[in-house]
């Protein structure tokens, strides 16, 4: 329904999940090797020997850790926080609560795919520092795949390439309707849909995804505030408490 784009989402989605099982798993029996006596030397070779250890690849699960949320937070978490918006907070502001349908993602197409994102990438930028900030480059690449094999419907083949802005338009300017399960589809393309809920919107989302872990990289919350808010609040009170402590010299 989406096209081939979610093919490599979910190829991506398979490798973070993996990596994440690697990283806790390959310290774990390196743990029990040195449990049962084995020097730590022997331990790193056995594992290189066994095919267990991948250093060359270390970067491989944080690009796909990133790139996966980025995506997740354009396609599912936005989306997602919408409809609770309709929900749940709705009937707290004294409105009447409804269920959201597609048309309501659209109509908030570019909010829900860059808000949740940004905010997203700043946190799990300050977890997982490495690669945060490259989420954009596969979005990227898949975006301008499908705005170069682009074709305006019922033009020859011999006739000249279509104009660029229509070529843009047709990605970047929203549908805000989805189509129907009727003659003509109530209007709307329903390949254009798919193509910007499947490009576009990842293309958004690690677009802010990336900004929001640029931010986190710079400390841009420890420059607004004086302090990190994702700091814990103990660790605040430990420094604020060694820094009044009296200092007293050493003979």
């Amino acid at each position: 329904m989406f096209s081939s784009s979610f093919f490599l989402y979910y190829f991506l989605a398979g490798i973070a999940l993996a990596w994440q099982w690697y990283s806790i798993a390959l310290p774990g029996w390196k743990k029990w090797l040195l449990g049962k006596g084995v020097p730590q030397e022997e331990a790193d070779d056995l594992a290189r020997r066994g095919g267990l250890a991948w250093p060359e690849l270390a970067g491989i699960g944080s690009f796909a850790l990133h790139t996966t949320a980025a995506a997740i937070c354009g396609v599912h978490l936005g989306p997602w926080l919408l409809s609770r918006w309709y929900v749940w907070v709705l009937p707290l502001l004294g409105m009447s609560s409804r269920t959201p349908t597609g048309n309501d993602w659209l109509q908030n197409f570019e909010l829900t795919s860059i808000v949740p994102a940004f905010f997203v990438g700043y946190l799990l930028a300050t977890r997982f520092r490495r690669l945060a900030t490259s989420a954009w480059i596969l979005p990227t690449f898949i975006l301008a795949y499908e705005i170069l094999k682009y074709t305006e419907p019922h033009v020859s083949v011999l006739a000249l390439a279509p104009h660029s802005s229509t070529r843009f338009q047709y990605f970047f300017v929203i549908q805000r309707t989805m189509p129907t399960f009727t003659p003509g589809f109530g209007g709307v393309d329903p390949i254009r849909v798919a193509l910007q809920i499947s490009a576009v919107a990842p293309f958004y989302s690690c677009i802010a995804y990336t900004a929001g872990a640029t931010a986190a990289t710079h400390n841009l919350l420890k420059r607004i505030f004086g302090h990190s808010l994702t700091q814990p609040e103990r660790d605040v009170k430990a420094e604020r408490a060694e820094s009044e402590s009296p200092v007293h010299g050493v003979d």
